[in-house]
């Protein structure tokens, strides 16, 4: 959303059209610095404006984004990945693709699964309900929000805890389905922690210093990089110059 990606978000695309990924990007209208090469996918195709949400303490379009990239999945359209993401090696061609952030949480920033696959289907039977109750809340929490629905007054997602149909959900279904076995290990998609983004901005680092030989794709976590300055000979300003 928006005319603009910015250096970050439009090095990343670059960095997967490098390693030879065709790269679509799915916007709302087409910014005016997005790379030569990358194609366009109207995103009102797959959810209308009037179809966005907001977190409401926050602002954040969080929810949105996360119910529209299981709509992409659910359209077959390949590998969905942020646009924070910068690819340092081609990714693999498999059925199931994502990673581990932390030991026992899988984020959402890479993912791949089959359309008709169980795991879709009870992702979005979550991601499609406004009036959804996470199962990994507190039983009192699950019964009150439960009451309130029964009876026709059901809390909207948008004025849950941030994150409801994020990290916690895609790990809480993909537990359930028993697939945790299919996540990357945490080094693939997320050596850098998102409380360490500031490592990004250390003139004398690397990229190199800061992944291992097996990293497919760097996750800059983009909500921490405001702020951060791309310091000469830093890993932020050596994604921008890529």
């Amino acid at each position: 959303m928006g005319d603009r990606l910015g250096p970050v978000h439009a090095a990343c695309i670059r960095s997967f059209m490098r390693h030879g990924h065709d790269v679509v990007l799915h916007s709302y209208g087409r910014p005016v610095d997005t790379p030569d090469g990358a194609a366009m996918f109207d995103a009102s195709a797959l959810m209308r404006p009037d179809e966005i949400i907001r977190h409401r303490a926050t602002g954040s379009l969080a929810l949105a984004s996360d119910r529209y990239r299981f709509r992409l999945l659910k359209a077959g359209m390949g590998v969905y990945v942020d646009c924070d993401i910068f690819c340092l090696q081609p990714f693999p061609d498999e059925p199931y693709l994502y990673g581990l952030e932390q030991d026992a949480q899988v984020n959402g920033a890479v993912l791949a699964m089959p359309a008709d696959s169980k795991l879709l289907q009870d992702i979005m039977s979550a991601t499609e309900d406004d009036f959804f109750i996470p199962p990994w809340s507190r039983n009192t929490l699950r019964r009150l929000w439960s009451l309130r629905k029964a009876v026709g007054f059901p809390r909207h997602v948008a004025d849950q805890p941030w994150g409801t149909f994020g990290p916690q959900l895609v790990t809480y279904m993909i537990q359930k389905n028993t697939l945790m076995e299919t996540a990357q290990p945490i080094d693939i998609f997320y050596p850098l922690h998102f409380q360490q983004t500031s490592l990004l901005a250390q003139p004398g680092l690397r990229i190199a210093d800061i992944v291992t030989p097996r990293t497919l794709g760097l996750h800059l976590y983009n909500q921490s990089l405001k702020g951060l300055q791309p310091a000469a000979g830093s890993p932020l300003n050596e994604v921008i110059q890529s």
